[in-house]
């Protein structure tokens, strides 16, 4: 009986040390995934951390973007005001120029056509006085001749207007 029981006793031992053995083994591989798994978390922190710094720097990047942005665009509109008003001032400087020209073409208008009118004056005046020195160059029969014919051309020229 005693060598059956160290007999049971050896078999149980052997039983003990392999599920030892397993146990082992199976923390081994525990151990393994435990630091496996441990790495992983690692990486991922890591990445997330870097991932956030860069999340940080491309918002701080962003926000300079955006306020040198605001600046230029705040440049560019007062820019575009001061040749807003700088060519508004330049089309009122020219207006009242082309309102001086077109008063002096007026003018001068005005006075081309008073010496065009003196001008036609003189020359009915010339005229008349050729015609009447012309006239009293002749003998007094043809004066009569001459009176007739005016009247008639005077009269012509009545009738066709």
């Amino acid at each position: 009986m005693s060598n059956e029981n160290a007999s049971g006793l050896e078999e149980k031992r052997n039983n003990v040390a392999t599920v030892q053995s397993q146990i082992d083994k199976m923390e081994a591989e525990l151990n393994m995934i435990k630091n496996e798994t441990q790495d992983y978390v690692n990486r991922c922190s890591a990445e997330a951390k870097q991932t956030l710094e860069d999340v940080h720097v491309a918002s701080h990047d962003l926000d300079i973007m955006e306020r040198e942005a605001a600046e230029l665009l705040k440049a560019t509109q007062l820019n575009l005001q001061g040749a807003i008003k700088q060519s508004e001032e330049k089309i009122q400087m020219r207006a009242r120029e082309l309102l001086k020209l077109v008063d002096s073409i007026s003018k001068y208008k005005e006075y081309v056509e008073s010496k065009i009118s003196e001008m036609n004056r003189d020359l009915s005046e010339t005229a008349t006085a050729v015609s009447e020195a012309y006239r009293d160059s002749f003998p007094a029969q043809f004066i009569n001749i001459l009176n007739s014919k005016k009247i008639a051309h005077c009269t012509l020229s009545l009738i066709s207007q």
